[in-house]
């Protein structure tokens, strides 16, 4: 028996004689109408069989192929819409580091959506109090929303201040606070506490998380700065620490909160009471803890400063020579101490 492979033929039955299979064979132009006609034709399925041994068509070979392509041009498509995004972003230029948002790393979650225009990624503060949130928000929207096919843009702030270095040498209470800001004067009646109570809640309006500790404690003025609803300390009687009250979302310690009035009291004791309202008291999580030192460059000043990392001091004065004398001292305190000032 001889056996054809033209497949026009493959589907035909031949005779055991020469001329019998000859006879048989259609003509070229038959085979292009059994070719056009029967395009479709699918034989039996038999396992083990000449059928069962067939290669895939080149159709479904060219659908495979031509499936893979799409889906690779998809991720092309995806691929060139964020670093499109990203180019329109590194526009924005943090004045702080003299670089774009993109390089400094403040872009996060990017997610591109280009089947619906929708872009949406997080932008990631050094600190939650930056004073031009509101315009690398505005300016991100702005430069994103520009690209032609963005139809929706959406954009979360946040902030991921730095840990202090040695948090876990530190008491218990101040492992979770990032900036501890000491706001001092050296010198009395200059306007330290009003300072040190506007910044707390200027922070706090920025979107900070903002405590207020009063360590003057011959002559605590937090209670006439602020009037919360509850104003004594309560004390947690199972971890034997110290909850602070509140006003306005800031947290609030000071001696005068502690029912006592002002102390009359010697330095070495002041210095422990200082040292345990700051230590045992449940700060929780907090952006920043300004801290309003008390006058003077004395044992209450040199029981902070070396105990517990100051971030920084900022150091009040008035233009008299009188008291810009002693703030020199305060000065050149904070100096040794290697606290910026």
């Amino acid at each position: 028996m001889q056996i054809l492979h033209s497949p026009c033929w493959s589907h035909l039955s031949f005779q055991t004689s020469k001329s019998a299979s000859i006879a048989a064979l259609p003509s070229p132009e038959k085979c292009l109408q059994l070719s056009a006609t029967n395009c479709c034709f699918q034989p039996p399925k038999l396992e083990g069989s000449f059928w069962g041994l067939r290669k895939p068509s080149i159709l479904s070979c060219g659908t495979t192929k031509a499936a893979s392509v799409e889906a690779g041009s998809s991720a092309v498509s995806t691929e060139t819409a964020e670093n499109d995004v990203l180019k329109a972003l590194s526009q924005i230029i943090d004045p702080d580091f003299g670089t774009d948002i993109v390089s400094c790393g403040f872009v996060k979650d990017l997610h591109v959506d280009e089947a619906l225009g929708e872009v949406s990624f997080r932008l990631e503060l050094t600190t939650p109090a930056c004073p031009i949130k509101d315009m690398f928000e505005q300016r991100a929207n702005e430069v994103v929303a520009a690209l032609p096919w963005v139809k929706k843009v959406n954009v979360t702030m946040s902030a991921q201040p730095a840990r202090p270095i040695y948090a876990d040498q530190l008491p218990a209470g101040l492992q979770n606070i990032s900036s501890i800001v000491a706001v001092s004067s050296c010198k009395g009646g200059v306007g330290k506490s009003t300072v040190a109570v506007n910044l707390a809640y200027t922070l706090a309006g920025m979107g900070a998380r903002v405590g207020i500790f009063d360590a003057d404690v011959y002559g605590p003025s937090l209670p006439t700065m602020v009037s919360p609803e509850n104003q004594l300390l309560e004390m947690n009687p199972e971890k034997r620490t110290i909850i602070p009250t509140e006003y306005m979302g800031v947290k609030l310690v000071s001696f005068g909160f502690a029912g006592q009035g002002r102390a009359i009291m010697r330095g070495p004791m002041v210095s422990g009471v200082i040292n345990q309202l700051l230590t045992t008291t449940e700060w929780g999580e907090l952006d920043y803890l300004v801290i309003d030192m008390p006058p003077g460059t004395g044992d209450i000043q040199l029981t902070l400063c070396p105990v517990f990392p100051l971030t920084a001091a900022v150091i009040v004065t008035t233009p008299q020579k009188l008291a810009f004398i002693d703030v020199a001292k305060g000065f050149r305190m904070f100096s040794k101490l290697k606290v910026p000032c």
